[in-house]
């Protein structure tokens, strides 16, 4: 008997971007120290495999002291069970990698506070990976 050998899904296509709330690749400036927070990446509406947004972060501070980043995902009611705190040294301008390819769809938001006023600076990019199927 032969062994079958099934192939992991494929992407049917791939495309790279930068956060949805970056301006030509520019870090946003986190302005909020309470939820909802600042927006950083709204992802792609769909709801099944179709389309997924994988999302990477990367944060720096301009500040004279040490600064908290709470990064949240999904709506404001949920934000206790969903934020993930990172310290992020003083005057590191960055970039520090905060998160490594969370995938995001059916339009969740995407924010953070920071534990000081205009302190943080938050840089990302997405890879939106579509189509997938088996073969």
């Amino acid at each position: 008997s032969r062994l079958q050998l099934r192939s992991p899904p494929l992407a049917k296509h791939f495309i790279a971007a930068t956060i949805s709330a970056s301006i030509n690749g520019r870090p946003i400036k986190i302005a909020a120290v309470a939820t909802p927070g600042t927006t950083i990446h709204t992802a792609t509406s769909s709801t099944t495999l179709d389309s997924i947004d994988e999302v990477y972060l990367w944060a720096g501070n301009t500040s004279g002291a040490a600064a908290n980043l709470t990064v949240y995902l999904g709506t404001y009611l949920s934000h206790q069970a969903s934020g993930i705190l990172y310290r992020v040294p003083a005057g590191h301008n960055g970039p520090i990698p905060i998160l490594p390819g969370l995938r995001m769809m059916g339009g969740e938001v995407l924010t953070a506070t920071a534990s000081a006023l205009d302190a943080i600076n938050v840089w990302g990019n997405i890879n939106r990976i579509g189509g997938q199927t088996t073969s």
